[in-house]
């Protein structure tokens, strides 16, 4: 139920509604307690006005026996008008206290009177048609009328009277309830509207005002350059695809900014790999040449195999000019069955002088056993191997040693050069500073070829520091089906 409320258009639409929910509380109170009171006041009226109309009857009604009276003894001629007009308006205030009567009880205590008065009226109208009354007669009216019918009458208010009284206590008790019930039902609306002040401010500060927070800060520091930040997807659905939205900005700027990198290191090998090849080939031309002709003139054995040392390693340094130019032009790579141990020894044996000029020894570890056929372009990979050495030796000095460890497991082999240099404050594959205190630095030509090269060959190069703080790589190439299949046969 609550994700329909999962975007901040309808978040909104809850707080508003919750409000709206308010004040139909606050009204139903408040015309609850205006129907009541008004209910309360119209039959407080009422039964006024039942008392008030009851007790002009009672009013009228003496004055109509005081008009038999003057009539039986005073002889009073106008006496029988008035006691006529006396009788209409009593019959009237009858009708208008039947009018404002509501129910049963009410009902029978009016009849309860009406009769009474009608009994009163039937016995004091025979009075007055007589013109002088009797002994028994004036008795009658004396004593009987007085003591038996004009106590009937009483008796008879007084039931109304009590019927009276009972409906202005219930009403009393019954508004008491009301202001008893106003005293806990007022605080409610007041209740609800701090509730939902809270509940909205902590609603909006959880899913608003903190995930937009979280949301301007990534942007400023994404816009600075780090792009390795990443906002937390926190708030509503607007507030986490907007998040997601700029994640993913960051993540193509990223990759467009390596790519631009990648591009301009590329259009600088362009400039320049032309013009080393074209320098360094008329040079082993040269060499070549003077070897060749040097070894046909028949000279000792000895000079005779160096000669050939000579030219064989500049037949390599041509193949391996080749492979540079074809760098710039990738083209697929040549595959031979190999093992990478080989490769690795033949890089090694052109750079042993240098080792030996800086008293620098290579410790090879794995090589004992036997080592797993790999499908690699030999020329490009002795390059590769060549170059990763070549940064090694740059960075040790003299006595260090440089191990070179090989590995294997069923689905890949692994080549790892360590120096016990000064090491790297600078990943040249993840292009990350290592080091708060580094900055980004140029990495020369040899790392973004060996770089290239081991991912034709769809393998990983990971750069790491080692224990003494030296510099680590690892070269990992898989073994392909069609590789094991030829190792079983």
């Amino acid at each position: 139920m609550l994700k329909r409320f999962n975007s901040l258009q309808a978040s909104l639409l809850l707080h508003e509604l919750s409000f709206v929910f308010l004040v139909l509380i606050t009204g139903t109170v408040g015309i609850i307690w205006s129907v009541s009171w008004q209910h309360s006041s119209e039959e407080s009226l009422r039964l006024s006005s039942m008392n008030t109309t009851m007790q002009n009857i009672r009013g009228e009604l003496y004055r109509q026996l005081k008009e038999v009276f003057d009539a039986s003894f005073l002889h009073d001629k106008d006496a029988e008008n008035e006691y006529q007009a006396y009788t209409k308006t009593i019959n009237s205030y009858f009708v208008g206290l039947t009018a404002l009567a509501v129910d049963e009880h009410e009902h029978d205590a009016i009849k309860r009177v009406s009769d009474a008065y009608q009994k009163f009226h039937g016995e004091t109208a025979k009075l007055l048609g007589q013109p002088e009354l009797d002994i028994n007669q004036k008795d009658l009216l004396d004593k009987q009328l007085e003591q038996y019918v004009f106590a009937q009458l009483e008796h008879a208010f007084t039931g109304l009277d009590t019927v009276l009284k009972d409906k202005q206590n219930a009403l009393s008790l019954s508004r008491q309830r009301w202001t008893t019930r106003l005293s806990w039902l007022a605080p409610i609306p007041v209740l609800l509207a701090i509730g939902l002040l809270i509940a909205a401010r902590h609603f909006v500060r959880r899913n608003v005002v903190q995930p937009l927070a979280d949301v301007i800060d990534g942007a400023k520091r994404i816009s600075k350059g780090d792009l390795q930040h990443t906002i937390p997807l926190m708030g509503v659905a607007d507030l986490i695809r907007l998040s997601e939205a700029i994640n993913a900005m960051a993540d193509e700027i990223a990759v467009s900014r390596d790519r631009l990198i990648e591009t301009k290191k590329q259009a600088a090998l362009g400039e320049l790999v032309p013009l080393v090849a074209h320098n360094i080939r008329n040079p082993l031309a040269g060499i070549r040449a003077a070897s060749q002709v040097a070894r046909d003139e028949d000279p000792s054995m000895y000079t005779k195999d160096a000669l050939t040392d000579i030219i064989v390693a500049v037949d390599r340094l041509e193949r391996w000019v080749t492979s540079l130019l074809s760098y710039l032009h990738p083209v697929e790579p040549h595959l031979s069955q190999t093992t990478l141990t080989a490769v690795a020894d033949n890089a090694l044996s052109l750079i042993e002088l240098q080792l030996a000029d800086k008293e620098i020894t290579i410790e090879r570890v794995g090589w004992k056993e036997a080592s797993k056929i790999v499908a690699v372009d030999i020329h490009l990979f002795e390059q590769a191997i060549f170059n990763l050495v070549q940064n090694a030796l740059e960075t040790s000095s003299s006595g260090d040693v440089i191990q070179l460890h090989y590995s294997q497991q069923p689905e890949q082999v692994s080549l790892t050069i360590a120096d016990q240099g000064l090491g790297m404050k600078y990943d040249p594959v993840a292009e990350q500073v290592t080091d708060g205190g580094a900055k980004r630095q140029g990495c020369g030509l040899g790392i973004p070829f060996s770089l290239k090269v081991i991912k034709q060959h769809a393998g990983q190069l990971i750069y790491g520091t080692t224990s003494s703080g030296g510099t680590i790589v690892t070269i990992k190439l898989p073994i392909t089906n069609h590789e094991r299949a030829n190792e079983k046969v």
